[in-house]
C-alpha cells in the first residue's frame, strides 16, 4: 500500500493505534496539542514542520517569512487548545550549498515571531539534509481542565469561526502567478496572508476561558477538513451555510478578476490559521463580545447537529455533503498543492 492510499489522516492513526499511555497524559494523539497533567498546570506539547517545496518555496517568501511562519504555524497549534506558548526547540535540516546568510535572515524571522508571541528559544539540533527542513516543538501551558478538544462539539451548537477564509489560498495563486492582477495593497494583504499567518493566540485565550466554548481547532488544512476532524470527534454532524461563509475581501476580488468561486480557496485551501469553535447559542453574543475587545470579530457559519459528516447548505436550502478535504501531506490539496 502507498502513502497517498491511506493519506496522511490514516497514516496517523496507523502508526498511533498502539501507542502506551500514562496518569499523567490527559490527551495524546487527536488534538491540536498533546496534553500533560503537571498537578498545578497542564502542559501542552506540539511540533510541526516546514519543508521546501512542500511547505514553501524560496522564490515565493523570504527566509525571513519561512522562519517567522516555522514558529507561527505551531504557536497556532496552541492557541488551539486555548493555551498560551512557553518554550521551543529548532530542527533545522540544511543543504550544504545553502548560503550562511539565508540561514541568519531564517532565524530573524523566527526570533521576530517569538518576540510577538512570547516564547522563548531554548536550543534545537542542525542537521544536513537534501533540501531544507525546519521543525519545532513547542511547549505551552494551560490551566488544569481548561483545555479546549476537538470532541467537545454539542448538537445544537453554534459553528463559529475568528476571522475571513482564502486569503492564505489566494494569496498563494497570486504569488504563482507572477502578473499584477491586484492593485498594490491588496496584492500585498494577499501575499502576506500567505507568507506570515498570523496566529489568534489572544482568542485562544478568550474561547479557552470560556465554559460556552465547546469544541476548537485551528483553520489549516482548509475549512471542510478541520470542521470534518470536529464531527468526526465529536460524533455528530457539522452544517455550513454557503451564504455565511466570510471571505477574505482582496481573496474574493482575486477571484473576481480570475472568474473563479473564491469559495473553494475558503473551503479548501488551508493555511488560513483562524480559530474555528463551537458555542452554546445562548453565549453567542457574550463571545463575539469577549473577541471584540482583542480586535477580532466572531463569524457565525452554521451549527451542529446529531448525524455525521460536514454539509454545505446552498442559499436555496439544498445541501451537499463536503466529501472533498483540503490539504493533506500525502495527497496533496483539494484545490492545488501548496507548493
Amino acid at each position: 500500500m502507498e502513502l497517498k492510499e491511506i493519506g496522511e489522516f490514516g497514516l496517523i492513526a496507523r502508526l498511533t493505534r498502539d501507542l502506551p499511555s500514562a496518569s499523567q497524559v490527559v490527551r495524546g494523539v487527536g488534538d491540536d496539542a498533546a496534553v500533560l497533567d503537571l498537578e498545578r498546570t497542564w502542559l501542552l506539547f506540539t511540533t510541526d514542520t516546514l519543508v521546501e517545496g512542500v511547505h514553501f518555496r524560496w522564490d515565493l517568501s523570504t527566509p525571513a517569512d519561512v522562519g517567522f511562519k516555522t514558529l507561527a504555524v505551531n504557536v497556532s497549534d496552541i492557541a488551539a487548545m486555548g493555551g498560551r506558548p512557553t518554550y521551543a526547540v529548532v530542527t533545522l535540516g540544511l543543504p550544504l550549498e545553502l548560503p550562511v546568510e539565508k540561514v541568519d535572515e531564517f532565524y530573524a524571522g523566527l526570533r521576530e515571531a517569538a518576540e510577538e508571541y512570547e516564547v522563548i528559544l531554548v536550543g534545537g539540533d542542525t542537521t544536513r539534509s537534501g533540501l531544507f527542513f525546519a521543525g519545532v516543538a513547542l511547549l505551552g501551558e494551560v490551566e488544569p481542565g481548561r483545555a479546549k478538544w476537538r470532541s467537545s462539539a454539542r448538537p445544537g451548537d453554534i459553528l463559529c469561526v475568528t476571522g475571513p477564509l482564502g486569503g492564505a489560498a489566494a494569496g498563494l495563486v497570486l504569488l504563482r502567478s507572477r502578473e499584477e492582477l491586484l492593485p498594490g495593497s491588496l496584492a500585498q494583504m494577499l501575499q502576506r496572508k500567505y507568507r506570515r499567518p498570523e496566529a489568534r493566540l489572544e482568542a485562544g485565550s478568550v474561547l479557552g476561558a470560556s465554559e460556552a466554548v465547546h469544541a476548537l481547532i485551528d483553520v489549516s488544512d482548509g475549512l471542510a477538513s478541520d470542521a470534518r476532524h470536529i464531527a468526526q470527534a465529536s460524533g455528530v454532524r457539522v452544517n455550513i451555510y454557503r451564504a455565511a461563509l466570510p471571505i477574505y475581501p482582496p481573496a474574493l476580488e482575486l477571484g473576481r478578476r480570475l472568474g473563479l468561486d473564491a469559495t473553494q480557496w475558503a473551503l479548501f485551501g488551508g493555511e488560513d490559521y483562524e480559530l474555528l469553535f463551537t458555542v452554546a447559542p445562548s453565549a453567542v453574543g457574550d463571545t463575539a463580545a469577549a473577541l471584540r475587545r482583542v480586535g477580532l470579530d466572531l463569524f457565525p457559519l452554521g451549527f451542529v447537529e446529531e448525524g455525521e459528516g460536514v454539509w454545505l447548505v446552498l442559499p436555496d436550502g439544498q445541501e451537499e455533503e463536503l466529501v472533498l478535504e483540503g490539504y493533506d501531506h500525502f495527497r496533496g490539496s483539494a484545490y492545488e498543492s501548496t507548493s
